[in-house]
């Protein structure tokens, strides 16, 4: 299948409709008498996000021949837990921007981003218990726990430099890759189609949400463009020891890796500390192997695409796919 050329922005005309109802349904649903939760919710759905995973379940469920209404609310569920983690995430991170605005908790504090969060979590469930299907649920509240235990991981290890590639992409993975993986698989679950066209799509996932994650923490690593939306840095700065890092060390001498511990394991990080260590990172290419682990990955993913005959869905699926790579957003 030729897809050379292929762009989301050309592909998603597909679901254009669809991603439409997924936004009135996101701002709809998430209407309260409780006035924190509307300001915070309406705040943060406007903060321009991709609707990556929403987008990535729509194309799943029509790549299945999944015919019913039921995909635009699985994709609005999956959207809320993706949102309620941001808001979590900030608190824990201390964040005062998100998106290039001021971040949630910056504006309302940290009981209102907890609570706005809680809330929106709580609805995505309520959403897929009332559509019914029990695999869609249990899956949802597998992926919960496993987003809940990558980030505790990566809190656990706050400021620590000496950890394994291994350890880094199970944190991923479970932070990340999970959801990703699961929005790709509800679509396959909808369509009902056998159990290994199931796997291939939820490894589709897996894999372009490992990428996903890589390139977002090459990006910390690099100039990026406005639309970025977040400092430059700002993972060494929260102590969170990404890749580009982790390489970095791993394949340093004696003398570079205490450098770069000392830097590292400082209670409070300083810009000019990430611009010494960017220069090491930079000198030992650990933002190169970052992307080349990423399109490795992304190619992977589409691999697992050969399952599924031609269509327009599955170029789409594919040209999502390269955009994760490709972008330097």
């Amino acid at each position: 299948m030729d897809t050379k050329g292929a762009r989301p922005e050309v592909e998603l005309g597909l679901i254009n409709t669809e991603l439409a109802q997924v936004e009135e349904i996101l701002f709809q649903e998430a209407r309260s008498e409780a006035r924190l939760i509307f300001e915070v919710s309406d705040y943060i759905l406007k903060s321009g996000g991709k609707r990556f995973r929403p987008a990535l379940l729509l194309l799943s469920s029509h790549l299945c021949n999944y015919q019913g209404g039921k995909a635009v609310y699985y994709a609005s569920a999956i959207e809320y837990a993706h949102t309620a983690t941001l808001l979590h995430d900030d608190v824990v991170d201390e964040a005062k921007m998100r998106r290039g605005k001021s971040s949630a908790n910056f504006i309302w504090g940290n009981q209102g981003s907890v609570l706005v969060g809680d809330y929106l979590l709580f609805k995505a469930f309520n959403m897929i218990l009332q559509l019914g299907n029990i695999r869609i649920l249990g899956l949802l509240n597998e992926i919960a726990l496993q987003m809940a235990e990558g980030e505790a991981f990566q809190l656990a290890n706050t400021a620590k430099i000496e950890i394994s590639e291994s350890e880094y992409f199970s944190s991923i993975i479970d932070k990340t890759a999970s959801l990703i993986s699961a929005s790709c698989q509800i679509g396959a679950i909808l369509g009902e189609v056998s159990r290994k066209e199931e796997e291939a799509l939820a490894d589709f996932g897996l894999n372009i949400g490992i990428a996903f994650q890589l390139v977002d923490d090459a990006l910390d690593y690099r100039n990026q463009a406005p639309s970025w939306g977040k400092e430059q840095g700002k993972d060494f700065l929260e102590g969170k020891a990404t890749l580009p890092l982790i390489r970095a060390w791993k394949i340093a001498d004696v003398k570079g890796k205490e450098y770069l511990k000392e830097l590292f394991s400082k209670p409070h990080r300083t810009k000019e500390d990430f611009e010494k260590a960017l220069e090491l990172v930079e000198a030992k290419d650990g933002i190169k192997y970052t992307m080349e682990k990423a399109r490795q990955y992304v190619s992977i993913a589409q691999k697992h695409l050969n399952i599924f005959p031609d269509s327009p869905y599955k170029l789409a699926l594919i040209a999502m796919a390269d955009f994760v790579v490709e972008r330097n957003f």
